[in-house]
């Protein structure tokens, strides 16, 4: 019998409270309720960094963010030797394709997702590349795939790294992303496969700041006539794309035959951003939270997790409590592995209501100068730059008001001891001597015709 297929749809900047099913009334996302309606909704779930890169390193490798050697935006390098889910799975026969934004590491080698164990790479490969929704390139396995979109003249930048606002916008990036994803599933019905889909929606263009180049999209579609600042209707459609996608990739599994044999995650890298002149607070899209991306506070973190596999996952709605690096594991127990002990476990047994389920006693969070962890309905979050520290009950106090660490000085403690045995020191991993460096496969005209590198 065929081993179950894998795919991860990791949104990017997605609040916890952008889609209808997790609150949202300014609009419906009805493929990602249907999902959580067939499937498990989990209402505290989390990312492991409040920032793209460290939180796509620790999904991959199921390392929290105390022990990821990715911890900040600025930090390189993911070393080669580094285990890694499609890694893992490839010894149990899996094919694997990262489709559309890797953002794993700064400045990496253009391959980087193939050195990572991928087969395949299409899309973006560097965070700032991904900015650009009308690049005039894309990647696919490190080399270039030119698009029809220019940049301003004189542009250098945009045309050598991809990174900036286009001036004629002529081919759409999600449009080419989601076909490649498509033709991935159609190609690999016979064989087992892990499709990690990463699509850039809603993340802002940073280059287009408060102009409404800043939220780019195609069209505005049913928003065009609403009250609304360019850049919210475009917001509203980047959400609106990425269910459509959902409905998509839904559909093309049920036409070959793959419907329940496929897990399918939807899921967000971290909390809404409040870039490209979209205000963070307008669709309330931290789902009622304090903070949003870039802040440990429950806004930066909680973040959308559904689970579908029909006739394997139970329907329903979790408080369980989980993150980033239980991931890994899981994939692992379902491909017939049995997973090592780690940051991460396994969420298996309560997706298929197999066995008990184990719990994390608790759940472990830093960037920079924040920490946080959350045992329980408690939360102590820590803020050096600002010389805070507090103590929240979480089931009592959601958005994070009222510092109880006097009341219950031993909960504090008892917390703080839990900061001190998870936290490692470290120092980003150096690039080795004579490992590619990016641009190295810069002026390669078009990729290989396949679809999967071998």
């Amino acid at each position: 019998m065929k081993k179950t297929n894998i795919i991860m749809i990791l949104t990017d900047d997605l609040g916890y409270g952008d889609c209808s099913c997790y609150g949202q009334q300014a609009w419906l996302t009805p493929n990602i309720d249907r999902m959580a309606a067939e499937g498990l909704r989990f209402t505290d779930f989390y990312t492991t960094s409040p920032v793209c890169s460290p939180a796509r390193t620790s999904l991959l490798t199921g390392l929290h963010s105390g022990h990821l050697p990715i911890r900040q935006l600025a930090d390189p390098y993911l070393p080669d030797d580094c285990p890694t889910i499609p890694r893992l799975l490839r010894q149990q026969g899996y094919v694997s394709a990262c489709i559309g934004k890797y953002g794993v590491g700064s400045g990496q080698s253009d391959i980087d997702p193939l050195r990572k164990g991928f087969d395949y790479h299409y899309g973006y490969n560097c965070m700032s590349h991904a900015h650009n929704y009308y690049p005039p390139f894309l990647r696919e396995n490190g080399l270039r795939i030119a698009l029809r979109n220019r940049p301003p003249e004189g542009d250098i930048r945009q045309w050598q790294r991809g990174i900036g606002v286009a001036e004629v916008k002529l081919d759409y990036s999600p449009d080419f992303i989601e076909n490649q994803a498509l033709q991935f599933i159609r190609d690999c019905r016979e064989q087992p496969f892990f499709l990690h889909y990463c699509p850039t929606m809603p993340h802002a263009n940073n280059e287009g700041r408060n102009t409404p180049d800043g939220m780019e999209v195609d069209t505005y579609g049913e928003f065009e006539d609403r009250d609304w600042a360019p850049n919210e209707k475009g917001f509203a459609r980047m959400v609106q794309r990425i269910d459509i996608t959902v409905g998509r990739i839904l559909a093309t599994l049920r036409e070959e035959g793959l419907d329940e044999n496929t897990m399918v995650i939807f899921t967000s890298d971290n909390g809404p951003h409040n870039e490209g002149g979209h205000s963070v607070t307008r669709f309330d899209s931290s789902g009622g939270f304090q903070g949003y991306k870039r802040s440990l506070h429950e806004g930066g973190i909680r973040i959308p997790f559904i689970v579908r596999q029909p006739g394997v996952i139970r329907p329903g709605v979790t408080d369980h409590m989980g993150y980033f690096p239980d991931f890994l594991p899981t994939c692992l127990e379902l491909a017939g592995q049995t997973p090592d002990d780690g940051d991460g476990i396994s969420l298996l047994p309560l997706l298929t209501g197999r066995g008990p389920q184990r719990r994390h006693p608790y759940l472990y969070f830093e960037f920079i100068e924040q920490l946080a962890v959350r045992r329980d309905d408690w939360k102590l979050f820590r803020d050096a730059g600002s010389n805070q520290e507090a103590l929240y009950n979480l089931s009592e106090d959601p958005r994070e008001q009222h510092d109880l660490k006097d009341a219950q000085p031993d909960i504090f403690a008892e917390l703080q001891a839990c900061a001190e045995r998870e936290h490692r020191d470290y120092v980003p991993a150096p690039v080795p001597p004579g490992y590619d460096p990016p641009g190295q496969y810069a002026h390669s005209s078009i990729a290989p015709a396949s679809r999967i590198g071998k």
